[in-house]
């Protein structure tokens, strides 16, 4: 009996191998397992690239993180963000803590809430569906938040302006205030529990690369390949090219290698795809992130996680901090960072260390420049797909290819998403549903 073939060890292909009951091979690039779920250790300091948190809605997946995976392992922390905007600290989200900013910013903001979900001005947006971000925002929170943060925020995040995004991602992870939450918020009286990442999971020691080791650790029935990866796919022979020269057949296919990235195997194959599928998988979009691992002399010098930064003269759209999160994760008297770059190619490695240590001064996360220990700057390819207008259709055009071939799709990159890991371990076990009949 031939295998089922999982390409990508990350989550989503970990997850599939666990769920899965018919023997399996999962092919891994890197030297280990973990995808993007795995830890780094800098003189003393662990770095994950940037924050991983987890959020377990699932009850089985609540089960096995618990009492298989890392029982008695995870802590549970309360999230301390910020936004640091107009040369002040608010609470996240920003959109019911606006107290402490400039008060005409607070008007700007209350009013523009109040017209766009109560006054004539907003009612051709609340009469239809939001064709756009920019109209999500402007729906649910007004033209001051959208001017004061929600955009200008955005924009860093996604390198596009929201109007060029669907909203077809927001889902739970773009909180939509009430007038009691905004006017409380306005007041001091503003809540940082809301969002679905007001509390986390996170292992006690080891960092997040802990889960991935620990899902390893309790496979069975299969072969785990490293150091491998695939060169060509034929979808009609069932069967994979591997780096090494050999060639897997396969009794079933699950992809979590990004999107664009399965149809050039495909394409590589003797099957072929059609062109048009080709042109979809040219048409997918996503930014690049850099993020700097920084390490600083002293304690942390403010009690944020991590802070939002919406305004443009900080390069960065987002600073964390591993120790303020978990102090195990640095030695004592050493803070540690996280710094968030998004682009598309064009921000050298040299010159996001150099905006790191310039932003971290800047927005108060640390006294000064002489306190930085060191700064390593760290790539992830497409680290947030762009929900543009092409990708509906595109993505549309892929999936009903895919569905012809047979091949599964899982995890944050294989489905060309923006999700959790949660939401890859799901993806994974989906998949295997479908695969054990």
């Amino acid at each position: 009996m031939e295998p089922i073939v999982i390409l990508g060890a990350g989550l989503a292909g970990l997850s599939t191998a666990h769920f899965l009951n018919k023997p399996w091979r999962l092919i891994e690039k890197s030297d280990r397992v973990g995808g993007l779920i795995k830890t780094e250790v800098i003189q003393g300091c662990y770095f994950d690239p940037t924050g991983h948190w987890l959020h377990l809605r699932d009850p089985e997946i609540q089960a096995l993180v618990n009492t298989l995976w890392l029982p008695e392992q995870m802590v549970r922390i309360q999230r301390k963000a910020g936004i640091f905007t107009r040369g002040v600290f608010t609470r996240f989200p920003y959109q019911v803590n606006t107290h402490g900013l400039p008060p005409e910013v607070v008007a700007e903001n209350l009013t523009g809430y109040v017209e766009a979900v109560y006054g004539e001005k907003g009612r051709e947006l609340r009469e239809r569906e939001p064709r756009n971000f920019e109209e999500f925002i402007l729906r649910y929170m007004g033209e001051g938040f959208a001017k004061n943060f929600m955009v200008p925020y955005n924009q860093k995040l996604w390198t596009v302006h929201p109007r060029e995004m669907s909203a077809a991602w927001v889902g739970r992870f773009v909180p939509r205030p009430n007038l009691k939450e905004v006017v409380d918020g306005a007041l001091g009286a503003g809540s940082d529990a809301v969002g679905y990442n007001a509390s986390f999971l996170y292992p006690r020691e080891g960092g997040i690369e802990s889960l991935a080791r620990a899902m390893l650790s309790h496979l069975k029935g299969g072969q785990l390949s490293t150091h491998t990866e695939p060169t060509a796919i034929d979808w009609k022979a069932r069967k994979v090219t591997l780096s090494d020269g050999s060639v897997q057949p396969y009794a079933g296919l699950v992809s979590s290698i990004s999107l664009p990235g399965l149809v050039k195997l495909l394409a590589k194959g003797e099957a072929g795809v059609p062109d048009a599928v080709q042109d979809a998988a040219k048409q997918l979009r996503a930014t690049t992130v850099t993020y700097v691992a920084v390490g600083a002399k002293g304690a942390n010098r403010q009690p944020w996680h991590w802070i939002y930064l919406p305004e443009p003269e900080f390069h960065t759209y987002r600073i964390g901090s591993p120790s303020a999160v978990y102090a195990p994760l640095a030695p004592p008297d050493t803070s540690t960072f996280y710094v968030e770059y998004s682009h598309h190619g064009e921000l050298s490695l040299a010159a996001a260390e150099k905006y790191a240590v310039e932003d971290l001064v800047r927005s108060q996360m640390i006294h000064a420049a002489d306190d930085v220990l060191f700064a390593q700057a760290r790539e992830i390819p497409h680290a947030y797909v762009l929900y543009d207008d092409a990708y509906g259709p595109a993505k549309s055009e892929i999936l009903r290819f895919l569905e012809h071939t047979g091949i599964q799709i899982a995890g944050r990159y294989g489905q060309w998403e923006y999700s959790s890991m949660e939401d890859a371990i799901l993806a994974g076990r989906a998949c295997a549903r479908i695969l054990n009949g």
